[in-house]
């Protein structure tokens, strides 16, 4: 109720609210960038390792071998930021809800 009793206030909808958008755009590019980059990372971890050309018969070269070492390590970059962004688009989510609830 407000100060004079007339009506309640109008809360606004919860997919309105810009901190829980924020926090859900953040979380799913954040998942997406943390599954790529894992997913990526054991391929060429698995090249780099030489496992995937020991089975076809052939052993990788030393710049196969650091071109799969580069790209993992990028790879490895690029899960590391998805797990950042994920973990803050959980806390950013979590505090507009929390405000949501609170109003």
């Amino acid at each position: 109720m407000t100060s004079d009793g007339d009506t309640p206030p109008i809360r606004r909808p919860w997919y309105k609210n810009p901190a829980i958008g924020a926090g859900l755009f953040l979380m799913v590019l954040g998942i997406g960038n943390w599954f790529t980059g894992e997913v990526n990372t054991s391929r060429h971890q698995a090249v780099a390792l030489g496992l995937e050309s020991s089975r076809i018969g052939r052993t990788p070269s030393a710049e196969e071998i650091e071109i799969a070492r580069a790209r993992m390590d990028f790879y490895h970059v690029v899960a590391t930021g998805g797990r950042a962004l994920t973990s803050l688009g959980v806390l950013i989510a979590t505090l507009g809800v929390a405000r949501q609830l609170r109003s």
